[in-house]
């Protein structure tokens, strides 16, 4: 049995996990979701980390990944674009509200008991299933004020986004990015001299 491909998952929500499927590493962009495979491995985490998810995104067809591996990545422009663009500062841009709503209207939702729990189910195509939970997920974290704790990375080199719901976080995660900075700055302060080691 293959193992699955591995993923930052350093958030609950669907849509930051689909943007954080763009990684750096030694100082180059690396896509994660470059085979339909890796969508499909992809999918499987999602539903595993978030219970709630519809599976039935997990039965498309190879013909329907491939289609969504295509429409995938403008999409997750679209959602970085608008995420970072918060991140800085600015306000929600309507015109992404709108074009959210609209991927709703194409898999809208009806209502299911699942595990004791209300669950919204897309009905219409698998793939505008996901686009409509991915967009959902989206304007949830608009409509609940989440997104004015999105932050970057502090690592100038991180491309990954989190919500920071403390106030104080300022990396991805420690063991990401924050133990390596913190092994960076006290190798640069001994190196100058500035620590010294007693043994």
């Amino acid at each position: 049995m293959n193992k699955r491909k591995k993923f930052p998952l350093i958030s609950p929500f669907l849509s930051l996990n689909l943007v954080n499927t763009e990684v750096v590493s030694h100082g180059r962009r690396h896509e994660l979701l470059s085979e339909d495979q890796d969508l499909l491995d992809w999918l499987h985490i999602m539903c595993e980390e978030i219970p709630s998810l519809d599976k039935t995104i997990l039965t498309m067809s190879q013909s329907e990944l491939t289609e969504v591996l295509h429409l995938i990545y403008d999409f997750r422009l679209c959602l970085r674009n608008n995420f970072e663009s918060i991140a800085d500062g600015n306000a929600i841009d309507n015109k992404w509200i709108v074009s959210l709503e609209r991927n709703i209207e194409k898999a809208p939702y009806v209502f299911k008991v699942h595990a004791q729990q209300l669950v919204q189910i897309p009905i219409g195509s698998i793939v505008n299933k996901l686009f409509s939970l991915l967009s959902l997920d989206a304007l949830q974290l608009i409509s609940e004020g989440q997104l004015n704790k999105i932050r970057r990375c502090s690592n100038p080199d991180c491309v990954l986004l989190f919500i920071d719901t403390t106030g104080r976080r300022k990396w991805c995660s420690m063991k990401i990015c924050g133990n390596r900075q913190k092994a960076a700055r006290f190798q640069d302060k001994k190196d100058r001299g500035e620590i010294k080691l007693e043994f």
